[in-house]
């Protein structure tokens, strides 16, 4: 059955170490392009390769993060497929065309490769091949069944209508990379082994433990800096042509020097107590800034050690005994090279554990949240570094598939390249129809911050040249708006047509325009949120006298004094006379930070709303909170809209108010929820009409049966509202959930069937709260809080804790269980941040954040790189995030 064929695959692929386990391709309820969708955009296939015959891909050839561009995707798969011919012997009868995979259109046929692929004899040494052998006689071919269509026949309709999927956590999976292994072994199981020699005393507590393992890993990364120095560059010093050794070595003596100075003053912080360790890190940001330079030269130190072992076999011979002699061989040279990225990246790491494990009090708190925002702030700048690199190396490779390129880019500089247009948004086939001629043609379209780029696409070879591009037009963005145009109708979406949904880039001057048509509403929307960015990035509308800038060395922003980020573009510059000001793009038209701590965090405003009534207080909010008094006609700014009760400023107060006393200012962010309190005019005064009692106490039925008023419909657009549940079902669906995660259920036990309960896990196991009702109607968890609706009780106590009320459950309502349960386990909330500066994003995948927004984590795979990604509380966008610019909330 063609259901097998998919499941084989996927099985092997988990067997060969390349999907996790849990991957949901892997699950019952699984379909076939759950697996088409992980392996579209060619980077696990090609890391496939790689760990069936190590080293038959270099990873310089394949984009390991191609962020859904399809130039990128193509070149992963060609890579792939060219692999699979010259490296383990497969027929160009046996390959699919890369369109097969990066748009689904025969998924069969990818199949087909793969299965044969798997039967090579190089993938056999690894793992047995899919399908499973027959072990009956062989079969003649059988004919695709209906149900075969059914499988496989929709797939390109729902490539389309779903765009790329974002593997960064299945990448994570396969990147089990020799690099950790190495920094764990020189550095982490070193520490451990020689732990009885440390110059700390025997740790005892838990922070005690954190401040041992920054001091001994960081003494043997001295170490492992100075073997480098011993037992490679000394020794090789008359073998390697001076040119190429201090390409290959670069900065690695620099570094050694700066790093003895670094781990001898974090000693004494760490032993003596003389120097806090934060101002230690604090201090030597500067210096450190030189891993910029170190990751910038990383790829042609590679290249360069690569070349001259192809072209010696004398320094072959030379390096191989510098790598015996080094460490038994157990690791080559240019593994090691990838140490020094590893461990700047860490500090962060190892600070903010050391910051939890410290507690509120300690004495050294501030100094140590100094230096983690200083580590963060440099293990940001590294890695954008390392992503700008990328990106240009990506640049240079369009431009050079562009080959007709420069002979349209008159009125330029003789030496302006693609990069000078900044960094590439997005790419892709549309169709574009230009009003001077009104004829319509497909066009493979590059964006960038600057220009948008019309090529058509020239197939020279399907598998080794890939597609060629001839250049056609240029928009430059800074003349041109996009006009939005009305969605394709209903009835054109519903019988699936493409190419009906258009935008237009028309020219300011209104001497021309062009139309462009998408195949579908959302790839339409993207292009159009990817075109709005481009042209904020280029001429961000908070300040008309601000470029973007490439700076020449590590600058800081003169605002919030943090470093701007990357090689190129990195930030903005004043252009008023006489002006130095560069700064980040959240940053224009700031006043300069003065204080060097983290600034409190203002009430966040999300809308503004106005009066209908005049309010004094009554009917009260309870729950120990605040009125807000105002008059009719009064424009409040709202700062909360989660339930039926508001809260908003006022002429400087604070308070809250029922919100069916004012009305939106025509504000799309601000979502009223469903109420559950009726508020009643009398004579101009608000007043509040309890619902009426479900049941009475008299007729003996359990007081509170929300589907019989049709409640539970209405409470079902909560997160946390599962309707009916008995106990061990509740168990059984926290039991593998995160602490704090919660449900309220309409009890099936007997003597409580169809009462609510509150269950909550806490403490790694699952407690169950009745809720309780009183005669005015009123709920409450205990009887010291009443709240007059299920939201404000639980809205109460996610700010509050349980423990006032129960003294065993200390803790707050954090996570609502639909939250933890829905859209599989890369969708599970790890946390809350808040923003504790603005970011605004640079490309169409980051968030942008203001001072106060709260953000859902949904994943920290990206630690180690400075993001973290997840979804904003209030727009509901998912995307990425530094992390140096949030503070996890379950760390205070």
């Amino acid at each position: 059955m063609a259901t097998d064929e998919w499941k084989h695959c996927a099985d092997w692929l988990v067997r060969c170490n390349i999907l996790p386990e849990e991957h949901r391709a892997t699950q019952a309820n699984a379909s076939a392009f759950d697996l088409a969708q992980a392996l579209r955009d060619g980077v696990l296939i090609c890391h496939l390769l790689n760990n069936l015959s190590p080293g038959s891909v270099d990873l310089k050839d394949f984009s390991q993060r191609p962020q859904l561009s399809q130039f990128l995707c193509l070149k992963n798969i060609r890579t792939f497929l060219q692999t699979c011919q010259t490296h383990f012997g497969l027929s160009p009868s046996d390959l699919f065309d890369p369109l097969d995979l990066f748009e689904v259109k025969d998924f069969r046929k990818v199949l087909n490769t793969l299965s044969k692929l798997s039967k090579t004899p190089i993938a056999r040494r690894k793992c047995s091949g899919f399908p499973p052998e027959q072990t009956t006689p062989h079969r003649p071919s059988r004919r695709y069944t209906d149900e075969d269509e059914d499988i496989y026949g929709n797939l390109p309709d729902l490539a389309l209508r779903h765009d790329l999927d974002d593997n960064e956590e299945i990448y994570d999976h396969v990147y089990q990379e020799d690099d950790d292994e190495i920094y764990e072994d020189l550095c982490r199981r070193r520490h451990r082994r020689e732990s009885s020699v440390s110059e700390l005393p025997p740790p005892v507590t838990k922070r005690d433990f954190c401040i041992k393992e920054l001091h001994d890993t960081e003494k043997n990364y001295v170490e492992a800096l100075r073997m480098i120095q011993t037992h490679f560059i000394k020794p090789l010093r008359d073998v390697i042509p001076p040119a190429d050794r201090d390409v290959i070595f670069a900065h690695i003596e620099k570094l050694l020097e700066i790093h003895k100075k670094f781990q001898l003053e974090l000693q004494e912080a760490c032993v003596m107590g003389n120097k806090k360790i934060g101002e230690v890190f604090v201090k030597y940001k500067k210096s450190l800034l030189l891993y910029g330079n170190y990751c910038s030269d990383m790829p042609k130190a590679q290249e360069k050690l690569e070349d001259v072992l192809k072209r010696s076999e004398n320094i072959r011979t030379q390096i191989e005994a510098c790598e015996k002699k080094a460490n038994e061989g157990k690791f080559k040279l240019r593994d090691l090279l990838h140490v020094p990225m590893q461990r700047v990246l860490k500090y962060h790491l190892l600070l903010r554990e050391l910051i939890k494990q410290s507690g509120k009090t300690a004495e050294d708190k501030d100094s140590l949240q100094e230096g983690l925002e200083a580590m963060m702030d440099l293990s940001l700048y590294v890695n954008e570094v390392k992503r700008d690199n990328e990106t240009l190396q990506l640049i240079s490779e369009i431009q050079a598939s562009i080959g007709d390129l420069q002979m349209y880019l008159p009125k330029t500089p003789a030496n302006t390249t693609l990069k000078d247009y900044g960094r590439l948004q997005k790419d892709g086939e549309l169709k574009v129809k230009n009003h001077t001629d009104n004829r319509v043609r497909i066009r493979y379209i590059f964006l960038f911050d600057k220009v948008m780029l019309m090529c058509k696409a020239r197939m020279v070879d399907r598998l080794f040249s890939g597609e060629s591009y001839s250049f056609k037009e240029a928009i430059i963005l800074a003349v041109y708006k996009v006009h939005d145009q009305q969605p394709a109708n209903r009835e054109t979406q519903r019988r699936g047509e493409k190419w009906t949904s258009s935008f237009i880039m028309a020219k300011k001057d209104g001497s021309n325009a062009f139309t462009f048509f998408a195949k579908t509403e959302d790839t339409r929307a993207k292009w159009i949120d990817a075109i709005k960015l481009a042209l904020e990035n280029a001429s961000p509308p908070q300040g008309i006298n601000y470029v973007m800038h490439t700076f020449d060395k590590p600058t800081e922003c003169s605002v919030c004094h943090k470093l701007l980020r990357g090689v190129f573009f990195q930030g903005y510059k004043c252009t008023d006379p006489g002006s130095d000001i560069a700064v980040h793009k959240e940053c224009i038209g700031k006043p300069p930070n003065t204080g060097s701590r983290v600034p409190p965090i203002p009430a966040r405003v999300i809308g503004q709303v106005r009066a209908l009534c005049n309010y004094s207080g009554t009917p009260s909010p309870g729950a120990g909170r605040p009125a807000l008094s105002f008059q009719k006609d009064d424009v409040i700014k709202l700062l909360n809209n989660d339930a039926q009760w508001w809260k908003g400023l006022l002429n400087g107060d604070e308070g809250w108010f029922p919100s069916q006393l004012v009305q939106e200012e025509n504000n799309p962010r601000i979502r009223r929820k469903p109420s559950y309190l009726d508020v009643k005019m009398k004579n101009g005064t608000p007043s509040i009409v309890s619902p009426p009692r479900p049941h009475s106490p008299a007729n003996n039925v359990p007081y509170v049966n929300v589907d019989s008023d049709g409640m539970s419909s209405q409470l079902n657009v909560y997160k946390w509202f599962v309707g009916p549940m008995d106990r061990d079902t509740a168990n059984r669906r926290l039991g593998n959930m995160p602490n704090g995660t919660f449900l309220i259920r309409v009890s099936e036990n007997p003597g409580r069937r169809g009462e609510l309960s509150l269950s909550i896990r806490y403490d790694n196991q699952v407690r169950h709260i009745r809720v309780e009702k009183n005669a005015e109607g009123l709920f409450y968890l205990a009887d010291t809080k009443f709240f007059s609706s299920l939201p404000e009780l639980v809205e109460f106590y996610q700010d509050n804790s349980l423990a006032d009320s129960f003294p065993g459950v200390d803790t707050v309502l954090k996570f609502p269980f639909k939250s933890q349960a829905g859209g599989g386990a890369n969708a599970r909330i790890l946390g809350y941040a808040e923003a504790v500066y603005d970011y605004a994003a640079t490309a169409t995948s980051q968030l942008s954040l203001c001072r106060g927004d709260k953000v859902a984590i949904l994943s920290k795979t990206g630690s180690d790189k400075g993001w973290w990604k997840g979804e904003h509380c209030v727009t509901g966008k998912n995307g990425y995030f530094p992390l140096a610019y949030v503070r996890e909330l379950d760390d205070d």
